[in-house]
């Protein structure tokens, strides 16, 4: 019996045995078991290899992938809607946008230049140097043309207002906003021709220096006068009074700005009885024994310079430091009466008052036409009723 049964034996089945039996009814059985397990692990390797995480995956299906479908993509596109990645809205944000007004495209030319002298990302200091100085020249051409410009002082004729070598900033905004130039006030201007000789009107040869003067770096020295105002357009000035001093409509005036020493009337041009034309100005200088001003060219237009070579009105001396200070118009110019005679001779002086006086005209002839019109529509009702 114990040869029948050599598996419980541990020994190698002999011939003649049950394990030899390849085609018995226990070799059909082992094969059907082996078929059915291969059978049940077909679904779970073919679910295997459709899933590689395995069932670590199955249970948290989100750890260790990126929330962001363009990171998980790498091809930079949106999700399945369409949508702009994040570049393509930054490069849709930084690229300039095309006017819409009129007003949008007198900035255009701003808004370029602005953005390419400060980019919004940083250029190395090296790289922007040079813009830089080119954004201040430029500043510094706008501020000469239309704000403020230095002038450098070349004669005595304004002494001991103004001495030699000073340098004194002009306002140029109040010409370009239209403000007139009013008497007692120092300005500059344009010689308005003969004033000035050809030695006067000479400039540097210096290309360095005829750049940074249009610049407005350096002051200004090209030939231009200055002066104070003493008489505008329909003013009567006249030298002088018994007294010796200078009237205008017929109001004295107490020149202490004057050079020590000098008279209102000093110089050789003599007395002068002169009326402003509308449009001009007469003007004199400080110092009055050496100054050529108005007096000096009275066969030029009288004498008179137009108001539109007037370039601005010196405001402040700003060097030598020691010399700082304002250029205030002097009190005796805002006494009663100097003006009363010149009023109505102002330019839009005459429509301005002429539109004064109607007003009140006008606001009682509409008050009586209403009037009129609310008694008509109260017969109406009456008549209604």
């Amino acid at each position: 019996m114990a040869l029948d049964r050599p598996d419980a034996l541990g020994a190698k089945a002999q011939p003649g045995t049950m394990a030899d039996r390849h085609g018995s009814d226990g070799g059909s059985a082992a094969d059907g078991f082996a078929a059915e397990a291969r059978e049940a692990q077909a679904p779970a390797a073919a679910e295997a290899a459709s899933d590689p995480g395995g069932p670590e995956e199955r249970r948290f299906p989100d750890a260790g992938r990126p929330t962001d479908p363009d990171v998980a993509t790498g091809s930079g596109e949106g999700d399945g809607d369409g949508g702009p990645s994040e570049s393509a809205e930054a490069e849709a944000e930084s690229a300039p946008q095309r006017p819409r007004t009129a007003l949008g495209w007198l900035a255009l030319p701003f808004v370029a230049i602005w953005r390419l002298l400060f980019p919004k990302k940083p250029r190395p200091f090296i790289v922007e140097l040079p813009f830089l100085v080119i954004f201040a020249l430029f500043l510094a051409f706008l501020i000469k043309t239309f704000l403020v410009q230095a002038f450098f002082i070349p004669s005595g004729s304004m002494q001991n207002t103004l001495a030699i070598g000073d340098r004194v900033l002009v306002n140029r905004a109040s010409v370009w906003l239209g403000s007139q130039p009013t008497r007692g006030e120092v300005v500059v201007f344009q010689d308005p021709g003969g004033w000035l000789g050809p030695d006067e009107t000479a400039t540097s040869s210096n290309w360095l220096t005829k750049a940074l003067t249009f610049v407005g770096v350096l002051p200004e020295d090209n030939g231009d006068l200055i002066k104070r105002v003493i008489g505008v357009g329909g003013d009567r000035v006249v030298c002088c009074d018994p007294n010796g001093r200078i009237t205008v409509n017929g109001v004295a005036l107490d020149e202490t700005y004057l050079y020590p020493g000098d008279q209102p009337g000093a110089g050789p041009y003599g007395t002068f009885d002169v009326t402003v034309p509308q449009g001009r100005l007469w003007v004199m200088g400080d110092h009055r024994s050496v100054s050529e001003d108005s007096r000096a060219h009275k066969t030029l237009d009288g004498g008179t310079i137009p108001v539109s070579a007037v370039v601005g009105r010196a405001d402040v001396i700003i060097w030598p430091l020691s010399h700082w200070g304002t250029l205030p118009v002097p009190k005796t110019f805002s006494q009663t009466g100097l003006s009363a005679l010149s009023v109505l001779s102002a330019p839009g002086a005459v429509p301005t008052a002429a539109m004064v006086g109607a007003l009140p005209v006008m606001l009682l002839r509409r008050r009586r036409k209403l009037r009129k019109l609310a008694r008509r529509d109260e017969s109406k009702r009456h008549s209604l009723i």
